[in-house]
Protein backbone atom coordinates (compact mmCIF):
# COMPACT_ATOMS: atom_id res chain seq x y z
CA UNK A 1 0.00 0.00 0.00
CA UNK A 2 1.89 3.04 -1.00
CA UNK A 3 0.71 6.64 0.38
CA UNK A 4 1.45 9.91 -0.90
CA UNK A 5 3.40 12.16 1.90
CA UNK A 6 2.69 15.44 2.73
CA UNK A 7 4.98 17.80 3.74
CA UNK A 8 4.97 20.86 6.04
CA UNK A 9 8.00 22.71 7.98
CA UNK A 10 7.42 20.59 10.75
CA UNK A 11 5.74 17.01 9.73
CA UNK A 12 5.42 14.50 7.13
CA UNK A 13 2.17 13.26 7.18
CA UNK A 14 -0.01 10.53 6.07
CA UNK A 15 -3.56 11.51 5.02
CA UNK A 16 -7.04 9.67 3.84
CA UNK A 17 -10.91 10.23 2.98
CA UNK A 18 -12.01 8.01 6.32
CA UNK A 19 -14.50 9.76 8.49
CA UNK A 20 -12.91 12.89 11.02
CA UNK A 21 -14.29 12.14 14.18
CA UNK A 22 -13.78 14.19 17.73
CA UNK A 23 -10.83 14.15 18.56
CA UNK A 24 -9.01 13.14 15.27
CA UNK A 25 -5.97 14.97 14.03
CA UNK A 26 -6.84 16.71 10.62
CA UNK A 27 -5.28 18.39 7.93
CA UNK A 28 -6.21 21.14 5.32
CA UNK A 29 -4.62 23.54 3.25
CA UNK A 30 -5.98 26.80 5.34
CA UNK A 31 -5.64 25.64 8.76
CA UNK A 32 -3.03 23.10 8.74
CA UNK A 33 -2.89 20.69 11.21
CA UNK A 34 -5.44 20.31 13.53
CA UNK A 35 -7.51 18.91 16.10
CA UNK A 36 -11.11 17.65 15.62
CA UNK A 37 -14.06 19.66 18.00
CA UNK A 38 -17.61 19.41 18.09
CA UNK A 39 -17.84 23.26 17.41
CA UNK A 40 -15.75 23.11 14.25
CA UNK A 41 -18.61 23.46 11.71
CA UNK A 42 -19.46 20.33 9.77
CA UNK A 43 -18.47 22.24 6.10
CA UNK A 44 -15.19 22.28 7.16
CA UNK A 45 -14.84 18.47 6.62
CA UNK A 46 -15.32 19.23 3.08
CA UNK A 47 -11.78 20.68 2.79
CA UNK A 48 -9.81 18.85 5.78
CA UNK A 49 -8.19 14.90 5.36
CA UNK A 50 -7.83 12.68 8.04
CA UNK A 51 -4.07 12.55 9.79
CA UNK A 52 -3.30 8.39 9.79
CA UNK A 53 0.62 8.20 9.88
CA UNK A 54 2.96 11.09 10.54
CA UNK A 55 6.83 11.77 11.19
CA UNK A 56 7.38 14.73 13.05
CA UNK A 57 10.48 16.98 12.06
CA UNK A 58 12.68 19.89 13.60
CA UNK A 59 12.43 18.10 17.41
CA UNK A 60 8.24 18.77 16.93
CA UNK A 61 6.18 17.02 19.25
CA UNK A 62 4.22 13.77 18.10
CA UNK A 63 0.73 14.22 17.60
CA UNK A 64 -1.15 12.55 19.68
CA UNK A 65 -3.04 9.05 19.10
CA UNK A 66 -1.71 9.14 15.68
CA UNK A 67 0.62 6.08 14.15
CA UNK A 68 4.17 7.07 13.55
CA UNK A 69 6.36 7.03 10.31
CA UNK A 70 9.51 5.03 10.71
CA UNK A 71 12.86 7.46 11.12
CA UNK A 72 13.94 8.97 8.38
CA UNK A 73 17.44 7.37 6.88
CA UNK A 74 19.07 9.84 4.84
CA UNK A 75 21.81 8.37 2.25
CA UNK A 76 24.96 8.98 3.69
CA UNK A 77 26.88 12.09 2.12
CA UNK A 78 30.09 11.29 4.57
CA UNK A 79 31.27 8.32 2.63
CA UNK A 80 30.98 10.55 -0.99
CA UNK A 81 32.95 13.23 0.71
CA UNK A 82 35.68 10.84 1.79
CA UNK A 83 35.92 9.47 -1.68
CA UNK A 84 36.53 12.88 -2.99
CA UNK A 85 39.15 13.48 -0.42
CA UNK A 86 40.93 10.22 -1.11
CA UNK A 87 40.81 10.31 -4.49
CA UNK A 88 42.38 14.52 -4.44
CA UNK A 89 45.00 12.86 -1.45
CA UNK A 90 46.21 10.26 -3.68
CA UNK A 91 46.47 12.88 -6.77
CA UNK A 92 48.80 14.70 -5.00
CA UNK A 93 50.88 12.27 -3.75
CA UNK A 94 50.02 12.02 0.08
CA UNK A 95 48.44 8.62 0.29
CA UNK A 96 45.30 7.87 1.82
CA UNK A 97 43.30 9.36 4.58
CA UNK A 98 43.29 7.79 8.10
CA UNK A 99 40.81 5.30 9.05
CA UNK A 100 40.78 8.24 12.45
CA UNK A 101 39.85 10.90 10.48
CA UNK A 102 37.39 8.91 8.63
CA UNK A 103 36.50 7.88 11.61
CA UNK A 104 35.71 12.08 13.10
CA UNK A 105 33.87 13.23 9.69
CA UNK A 106 31.12 10.08 10.09
CA UNK A 107 31.27 11.05 14.00
CA UNK A 108 30.18 14.61 13.57
CA UNK A 109 28.33 14.07 10.59
CA UNK A 110 26.22 11.50 12.36
CA UNK A 111 25.49 13.83 15.32
CA UNK A 112 24.43 16.71 12.43
CA UNK A 113 22.01 14.11 11.22
CA UNK A 114 20.19 13.96 15.15
CA UNK A 115 19.27 17.21 14.29
CA UNK A 116 16.67 17.84 10.97
CA UNK A 117 16.95 21.36 10.76
CA UNK A 118 20.44 23.57 10.78
CA UNK A 119 22.00 26.71 9.78
CA UNK A 120 24.92 27.18 7.38
CA UNK A 121 26.81 27.97 10.13
CA UNK A 122 25.75 25.56 12.32
CA UNK A 123 27.49 22.97 9.71
CA UNK A 124 30.82 24.85 9.70
CA UNK A 125 31.21 24.37 13.06
CA UNK A 126 30.52 20.76 12.94
CA UNK A 127 32.31 19.69 10.15
CA UNK A 128 35.34 21.65 11.24
CA UNK A 129 35.74 19.87 14.25
CA UNK A 130 35.51 16.49 12.62
CA UNK A 131 37.92 18.05 9.53
CA UNK A 132 40.31 19.52 12.02
CA UNK A 133 40.39 16.16 14.14
CA UNK A 134 43.01 15.25 11.91
CA UNK A 135 45.92 15.48 10.20
CA UNK A 136 44.51 16.89 6.38
CA UNK A 137 46.96 17.52 3.90
CA UNK A 138 44.50 19.16 1.15
CA UNK A 139 45.68 22.15 0.03
CA UNK A 140 43.44 25.05 1.39
CA UNK A 141 41.23 25.43 -2.08
CA UNK A 142 40.39 21.63 -2.33
CA UNK A 143 39.49 21.56 1.27
CA UNK A 144 37.27 24.54 0.81
CA UNK A 145 35.67 22.94 -2.17
CA UNK A 146 34.95 19.88 0.42
CA UNK A 147 33.67 21.62 3.18
CA UNK A 148 31.15 23.43 0.86
CA UNK A 149 29.74 20.29 -0.84
CA UNK A 150 29.38 18.57 2.51
CA UNK A 151 27.79 21.72 3.63
CA UNK A 152 25.36 22.23 0.54
CA UNK A 153 24.80 18.56 0.85
CA UNK A 154 23.48 18.45 4.18
CA UNK A 155 21.37 21.70 4.05
CA UNK A 156 19.23 20.22 1.28
CA UNK A 157 18.65 16.67 2.60
CA UNK A 158 16.60 14.43 0.29
CA UNK A 159 13.12 14.09 1.36
CA UNK A 160 10.56 11.41 0.52
CA UNK A 161 7.73 11.72 -1.50
CA UNK A 162 5.63 8.76 -0.53
CA UNK A 163 5.17 5.63 2.27
CA UNK A 164 5.07 2.05 0.84
CA UNK A 165 3.23 0.25 3.65
CA UNK A 166 3.46 -3.25 4.78
CA UNK A 167 -0.08 -4.86 4.91
CA UNK A 168 -2.03 -7.13 6.75
CA UNK A 169 -5.23 -9.06 5.88
CA UNK A 170 -8.23 -8.00 8.35
CA UNK A 171 -11.73 -9.34 8.49
CA UNK A 172 -13.91 -6.27 8.32
CA UNK A 173 -17.50 -8.02 9.86
CA UNK A 174 -20.04 -10.15 7.69
CA UNK A 175 -21.31 -8.97 4.68
CA UNK A 176 -25.06 -9.80 3.33
CA UNK A 177 -23.81 -11.29 0.31
CA UNK A 178 -24.34 -15.64 0.93
CA UNK A 179 -20.90 -16.35 -0.88
CA UNK A 180 -18.52 -14.35 0.81
CA UNK A 181 -19.51 -14.06 4.56
CA UNK A 182 -16.79 -12.10 5.43
CA UNK A 183 -14.91 -8.50 3.87
CA UNK A 184 -11.90 -8.30 4.12
CA UNK A 185 -9.96 -5.42 3.95
CA UNK A 186 -5.76 -4.47 4.36
CA UNK A 187 -4.34 -2.91 6.79
CA UNK A 188 -0.88 -1.52 8.00
CA UNK A 189 1.49 -3.54 9.73
CA UNK A 190 2.80 -2.39 12.71
CA UNK A 191 5.22 -2.35 15.26
CA UNK A 192 5.53 -0.75 18.66
CA UNK A 193 8.67 1.35 20.01
CA UNK A 194 10.40 1.17 23.17
CA UNK A 195 8.04 4.24 23.92
CA UNK A 196 4.98 2.23 23.19
CA UNK A 197 3.87 4.15 20.52
CA UNK A 198 2.35 2.60 17.22
CA UNK A 199 4.63 2.97 13.96
CA UNK A 200 3.84 1.40 10.34
CA UNK A 201 6.18 -1.06 8.93
CA UNK A 202 7.50 -0.11 5.27
CA UNK A 203 10.01 2.04 3.60
CA UNK A 204 9.99 5.57 2.10
CA UNK A 205 9.84 6.29 -1.68
CA UNK A 206 12.31 9.15 -2.99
Amino acid sequence: MTHKLIHTPDYLLVVDDSEIKFKDRYFNEEDGIGLWQDAIPAYHKLNSKKIISHLPLSNSPILEGVALLPPLEQEDDVERLIKIEQEASYKQGKGTISWYEQEKRKEYYNKAKEKFKYTEEDMKRIYEKGYSSGRNELSSRESDEVKYSFIQSLLQPKMPVGFECETITMNKGYTDEKDYPYQECEIPKTTTNSQGQIVWVGKYIY
